[in-house]
């Protein structure tokens, strides 16, 4: 059973156990760095204080709006949480999690590369990011590879197919999930990469 982000029970979780323990000790040790209790991070990322013990322990699912907005409290970029390909020559890419549910994504790209970022997603159907997000980059490339996704960008349906492409900034609300009964694919290219330190708000 997953808990979405209100604490609520949900459907069951799709996502990789030993991916979501890794991330959720990142987000804990993080914290702790901080001083921060789970009290003062779970209220100012709008989230229940066992909805984010259950994220920090990997025993639930986090939708990618909610995981940004941990980040943001705990003052890192998402970026910082993924584990970077250190080969120039990337063969499969190094799994990372950026939230959502029945999505399996891969960054393609090391951390030497600094004017784009590629991941690959692989999403089972019914799959998706759990809701629209804002990523703190310029452009987002997105090609279909496989299957069928639909992508919401400020309100607008687009439909990525094998071989179907678009772009749009990441600055616009978006969200993705797979409407189909097979799984779908798609590649997304980020410029410029997202950043491992957050942002200062303005």
């Amino acid at each position: 059973m997953s808990i979405d982000d209100s604490g609520k029970a949900g459907g069951a979780a799709k996502s990789s156990p030993a991916l979501e323990a890794s991330t959720g000790a990142q987000l804990r040790e993080i914290r702790l760095s901080r001083g921060l209790s789970l009290t003062e991070v779970a209220h100012q990322a709008d989230v229940t204080k066992g909805f984010l013990s259950q994220l920090e322990r990997g025993l639930t699912n986090v939708s990618v709006a909610t995981l940004l907005r941990v980040c943001d409290v705990l003052k890192i970029g998402v970026g910082e949480l993924f584990a970077y390909p250190d080969e120039q020559v990337v063969a499969g890419g190094s799994r990372i999690d950026m939230g959502g549910e029945g999505v399996t994504e891969y960054l393609l790209t090391p951390a030497s590369t600094t004017a784009f970022q590629v991941f690959r997603s692989v999403i089972e159907p019914g799959g998706g990011t759990g809701g629209p997000y804002r990523l703190d980059t310029t452009t987002i490339f997105a090609l279909g590879l496989s299957g069928s996704t639909r992508l919401i960008v400020g309100g607008e349906t687009r439909m990525l197919s094998a071989g179907v492409s678009t772009s749009f900034s990441g600055r616009t609300l978006h969200q993705f999930d797979n409407p189909g009964t097979t799984v779908s694919e798609v590649l997304w290219v980020l410029s410029p990469p997202l950043l491992r330190v957050a942002r200062e708000p303005s």
